[in-house]
């Protein structure tokens, strides 16, 4: 299995020629939200700032800087955490799912209180903040990524297997024993408008039984009815904004931890029961295979040169 990298007019083989010619993205204003974290539970600040072609996405507070990447990930427990030098940020799973479903290729991503707002539970107040600014064009080319070959990752029962495409698609899978959930699947392929209107309203939910568990191990306590859909064996806390709302929402989260590629991925992805750390180890894998070759190109180069 191998993976052909593509950034800018490098490597262009194998490319649709009108994707490769698009442009990166960026704010063009700050964008700012605040509330509560979700497993914090303290009031917290982000402010999405424009940022220079080639910077992708930089979280930052301070002098504390981490790029939003997936070997920066340090913790997948109930969402995505990223880190550096003991600079955290967590929950950083809808912002960047935001970001990437509405094209942003490039933002400071400023932090205060360690953790991005809950807000509703969704993607939908991040997206409606950025549309609010709008996106300014860049000159450098967008980066893209294209796999050549079947990539899989896989974990006891749940895995994500991607094979070559020309677009972005993903189809999830989630299988739950329980009598409100069960089996569901939801397909998403990325174009203008559709994550939007599609996605990004999908909230994150809770089995009723699972809340003592997750406030033990000093989780969810921002959590409330305002913005976790809480399943009990009968009911749900709230009426669902799709008749597969939970899918959905799984889509989203796969959506932002693909971002921390930290490029826009081209392949038919199929992701079965999966969660944050497979849907990261996935992610690793990819740049693992993108920068192998960039490392063995430097060793030759290095030879050359001695």
């Amino acid at each position: 299995m191998t993976i052909l990298r593509v950034d800018g007019a490098q490597n262009i083989a194998g490319i649709d020629l009108e994707e490769a010619a698009a442009c990166q993205m960026t704010l063009a204003d700050t964008v700012m939200l605040s509330g509560k974290g979700l497993h914090s539970g303290r009031e917290t600040v982000v402010e999405m700032q424009p940022a220079p072609e080639n910077t992708g996405i930089v979280f930052r507070h301070g002098q504390n800087t981490v790029s939003g990447l997936a070997h920066n990930v340090v913790d997948t427990s109930r969402g995505t955490t990223i880190g550096f030098n003991g600079f955290r940020v967590l929950t950083v799973e809808h912002l960047m799912a935001a970001l990437r479903g509405l094209g942003v290729d490039n933002a400071y991503v400023e932090v205060k209180g360690g953790e991005t707002p809950a807000l509703d539970g969704s993607a939908a107040p991040y997206v409606a903040a950025i549309e609010a600014v709008g996106l300014v064009q860049q000159s450098a080319p967008r980066r893209l990524i294209t796999i050549s070959e079947p990539i899989c990752v896989r974990r006891d029962d749940s895995f994500i297997l991607a094979v070559p495409s020309s677009e972005l698609s993903i189809t999830y899978v989630m299988d739950y024993d329980h009598p409100m959930i069960g089996s569901q699947s939801s397909a998403y392929v990325l174009r203008e408008g559709g994550f939007a209107k599609e996605f990004a309203p999908a909230r994150t939910f809770v089995l009723y039984e699972e809340v003592a568990g997750l406030l033990d191990r000093e989780l969810a306590k921002g959590g409330s009815l305002d913005n976790v859909i809480v399943i009990w064996p009968d009911r749900m806390s709230s009426a669902l904004r799709f008749s597969d709302e939970l899918v959905r929402h799984k889509v989203v989260d796969m959506i932002g931890d693909l971002a921390l590629i930290g490029g826009l991925l081209s392949a038919e992805v199929l992701a079965v029961r999966t969660g944050h750390a497979l849907n990261v180890e996935f992610a690793r894998e990819v740049l693992r295979r993108i920068e192998t070759p960039a490392r063995s190109r430097r060793r030759k180069a290095a030879v050359v040169r001695a």
